[in-house]
């Protein structure tokens, strides 16, 4: 199970036609068949019904389609929390000379508290 394949599905039961799923995914309607067929023999159920023309969702298929799209909602919060931290920038070592320091950690470390700043100073020291 890919959550490709979990957007086919969820996209089927929106549009209720394979052919107009597809466009919204972007993808030929042959691969969102295979994918969705797939994914259904997985499952071992039938998540949509096809008829000449329509389809519809089997009930068990609606609590899939239902989890799925909460599925999707959380894998989109995985990616805004990695976004974020990726946003953060790395501990950075700065060798400060004995004495020339004093004065900016708390300038440093307050802006950084306020979410202005995204860096840690190190002055571990360093030749004068």
């Amino acid at each position: 199970m890919t959550l490709n394949e979990l957007r086919y599905i969820v996209a089927v039961a929106r549009e209720k036609h394979f052919g107009h799923a597809a466009e919204s995914c972007f993808i030929s309607q042959p691969t969102l068949s295979v994918a969705v067929k797939k994914l259904e023999e997985e499952l071992g159920v039938s998540i949509f019904e096809r008829r000449k023309g329509e389809v519809s969702v089997t009930p068990i298929g609606e609590q899939i389609v239902a989890q799925a799209q909460r599925v999707l909602e959380e894998a989109s919060v995985i990616r805004q929390v990695a976004r974020h931290g990726q946003d953060q920038l790395a501990v950075l070592g700065v060798p400060v000379p004995a004495g020339r320091g004093v004065g900016l950690e708390p300038a440093l470390f307050g802006e950084r508290e306020r979410g202005r700043v995204a860096a840690q100073l190190d002055a571990a020291g360093g030749e004068g």
